[in-house]
């Protein structure tokens, strides 16, 4: 099967684009930026098509001519996930491609209201303007927290507390920020399993027909995650307590308030979420999807020592 990957050069981009090779699919990429692409995924795609904007048509037209399946792995920015999406969705209704993975592994935006976590809104807008005029149906995968960006691992710009986050890796010992008890569990992901899936979905028997699918690497705590880290690490995490659910809640409307943009109070906003069990896995299943084994908290720690 050949697969184009729009925003291949983005970390989900790259590992999907490992997984695809791996399995024996031919990969076409996507991007404005070559040179951010591991040599090793460039030598071995079927074509590379650089684009100058999220808007080049004549570049979406030749990604997108000749393919049997798209994953949309573009980054979380809202002109991308509405925007650039639809054009791309358009451009591939014009090719006759009919499997399309939307941009995934979000939390599931169908459990909260317009505005509550607003990056997610344009994923929604983008899901309902495909369900009313398009006629290819999309998939999504819900999949919870990437572990890579809870620990602001390379290219995940800050989830550190200082912005509503929870990890702090710049002191001795490292921090854990925790509203509630700790022990509500979060859905955990890491990025290379999303890769994997997002292939994996693509590529089942029943891609054309769109839809839903809800898993992750892990359900954990947020102690939990301390007892992995200090096990795996043998070193200390200090537990910051910062307050109860409710007192989150106030803090997020506090923030809210006080902003003079939404990605000002966005992080408090996800974690709430998180805290309060908003995002538990749905019973989302889905024909002919078989995932990749799911990788474990160690083994993702094992993988990256600089955290």
């Amino acid at each position: 099967m050949l697969i184009l990957i729009a925003g291949i050069t983005g970390n989900i981009g790259q590992h999907a684009a490992r997984h695809a090779l791996f399995l024996g699919h031919h990969v076409r990429g996507l991007s404005r930026n070559a040179d951010k692409l591991d040599p090793s995924i460039m030598a071995r795609l079927e074509n590379f098509v650089r684009s100058t904007t999220y808007y080049d048509i004549a570049a979406l037209e030749q990604a997108c001519a000749g393919v049997d399946a798209i994953i949309c792995a573009y980054a979380g920015i809202p002109e991308l996930h509405l925007d650039g999406q639809l054009l791309l969705l358009r451009a591939a209704e014009r090719a006759g491609v009919k499997k399309f993975l939307a941009a995934s592994h979000n939390n599931d935006w169908r459990k909260v209201a317009m505005g509550e976590v607003p990056v997610y809104d344009p994923a929604r807008m983008f899901h309902v303007q495909a369900a009313l005029t398009s006629t290819i149906k999309p998939l999504h995968i819900f999949s919870g927290t990437f572990v890579d960006v809870l620990f602001g691992g390379e290219g995940q710009g800050d989830f550190t507390p200082e912005v509503g986050g929870v990890w702090d890796s710049k002191t001795d010992p490292p921090q854990l920020h925790v509203w509630g008890s700790g022990h509500e569990k979060w859905c955990l992901t890491t990025e290379e399993d999303g890769g994997k899936w997002a292939v994996e979905l693509v590529t089942s028997d029943d891609a054309a027909n769109g839809g839903f699918v809800s898993l992750c690497s892990r359900e954990l705590s947020l102690m939990d995650l301390k007892a992995k880290y200090e096990r795996v690490r043998s070193k200390e995490v200090q537990v910051i307590r910062r307050g109860t659910i409710e007192d989150l809640e106030k803090t997020v409307e506090e923030k809210k308030a006080a902003a003079s943009h939404w990605a000002d109070w966005l992080r408090y906003a996800f974690v709430l979420q998180c805290t309060k069990g908003t995002w538990a896995l749905s019973k989302d299943s889905f024909k002919g999807f078989h995932p990749s084994e799911p990788t474990s908290l160690e083994a993702w720690l094992e993988k990256h020592p600089e955290v």
